[in-house]
């Protein structure tokens, strides 16, 4: 009970604006080493050929000044094995797309599992970016294209708005002469938002993006009544998220993807630093993203569509992607988005080889979170991949009700890790230039 009440003190610290920076625990952490912002943190310098590529990238684009970021979250956030890993290029990328709050949490407890099979990174977007739908799609593109060229293959990863950018990155891939050395072997897709017009958040979102008073300070106070009143809740599942957190305080169980201590660890550590990585949302940030990334994108993708089933000029480019394996992922309970309709359309109009997995009782924000093994999914269904026996037998199954999804711990103990450990020596390091 000592351990559970520390650990809420802890929760509550970082809810109140705790600086992690000013803590005991400060004197644990190493130096993260800076890194360019279109450069996985802590892989270094590019070769020579990339930076002369990235120097003309940036007179254009310069990626910086746009608050776009692509990183290595397992790196980033000081995984051994990824720090063990960082030279070898002999797994395939991973490369995964956010929603549109363009931050990475939503999948965050995914990633160490994930970076067995694949070198993970990820896109990362502030809130300050103002930039269109096709510059979007064409940073990506770039991106992809140079990584291609150190890597084993290509996966694409959308999530929600992500889904929308994954699916149109991979339509260029497929379709355009000059990705033609980029092997993209395989799209995931996660409540993708290409159902976006038929959707209750695009019935909710743009009148509360668009209300206004007479007086700004209370049209501020207005939009964070109805942020969070009703537009929050639409992401949220019923209340499962929240009774699998509290078993885990309690350490009756863990995801089954968190198996070994160094990715108890590393779920700590990303939930010491919650309080940095939650942006509120602005009212002007908001109304962009929901008419120039989800309106935009879902027209574009829907325009697209009808072409390749009237089978008019132009439909080559979409068909293109009917030789994809699309692996489709989505919660049971989204009603954000009809993600689960949205699923079996796709399926069956967009993919000639098309998977649907419905996460049992996941809403729109937590289908990557606790009740789902997202690696064991793709393994299964992308015949690529290196599959290693002794990883895969790792994973527990969840089938205990009284769990909720979760299982029982990993090393059966009846006290979690204490959070003393989250950045000891031997489960957190960085890579240090």
């Amino acid at each position: 009970m000592m351990m559970l009440a520390y650990r809420l003190v802890l929760i509550c610290s970082c809810a109140s604006g705790f600086d992690f920076t000013r803590s005991p625990l400060h004197h644990l952490r190493r130096p993260i080493p800076s890194a360019h912002p279109y450069l996985a943190k802590g892989y270094g310098a590019a070769p020579a050929r990339i930076q002369t590529s990235l120097t003309a990238f940036r007179q254009s684009d310069d990626l910086q000044s746009k608050h776009i970021t692509f990183v290595s979250p397992l790196l980033e956030d000081g995984y051994p094995p990824a720090v063990k890993d960082y030279n070898q290029r002999s797994k395939p990328l991973l490369l995964y797309l956010p929603g549109f709050d363009g931050t990475i949490l939503a999948p965050f407890i995914q990633f160490p599992s994930l970076g067995e099979s694949f070198d993970v990174r990820a896109m990362k977007v502030g809130m300050d970016n103002r930039s269109a739908f096709d510059e979007l799609k064409s940073i990506v593109l770039f991106y992809v294209s140079l990584q291609s060229k150190e890597h084993e293959g290509v996966f694409l990863m959308g999530e929600s708005f992500g889904g929308i950018l994954a699916i149109e990155v991979s339509r260029d891939i497929q379709s355009l002469p000059e990705y033609a050395n980029v092997q993209l072997k395989g799209l995931t897709l996660i409540n993708p938002a290409t159902s976006y017009l038929r959707s209750a958040l695009y019935q909710l979102g743009p009148p509360i993006a668009n209300q206004s008073s007479f007086l700004p300070p209370l049209t501020f106070l207005q939009y964070v009544y109805s942020l969070t009143s009703q537009l929050v809740p639409l992401f949220l599942d019923e209340g499962l998220a929240f009774q699998q957190l509290m078993l885990i305080l309690s350490s009756k169980g863990l995801p089954a993807v968190l198996n070994t201590p160094e990715r108890e660890a590393y779920m700590g550590r990303v939930a010491f630093d919650l309080v940095n990585r939650l942006k509120f949302m602005p009212q002007d940030t908001l109304k962009w993203r929901l008419e120039r990334w989800l309106e935009c994108g879902c027209t574009l993708f829907e325009n697209h569509l009808e072409v390749m089933q009237q089978k008019s000029e132009g439909r080559e480019a979409l068909e293109s992607l009917k030789s994809l394996k699309a692996l489709i992922v989505v919660g049971e309970f989204d009603i954000t988005l009809p993600s689960v309709e949205e699923a079996e359309r796709l399926a069956s109009t967009l993919f000639d080889n098309a998977r649907v997995h419905v996460v049992e009782g996941a809403g729109h924000a937590s289908t990557c979170g606790s009740s789902v093994i997202l690696i064991q999914l793709m393994r299964e269904f992308f015949s690529d991949l290196k599959d290693n026996v002794a990883d895969t037998k790792r994973y527990a199954q969840p089938n205990n009700t009284e769990l909720l999804g979760l299982v029982p711990r990993y090393d059966n103990a009846v006290i979690g890790m204490s959070p003393l450990l989250y950045w000891n020596e031997e489960y957190y390091q960085q890579i240090i230039e």
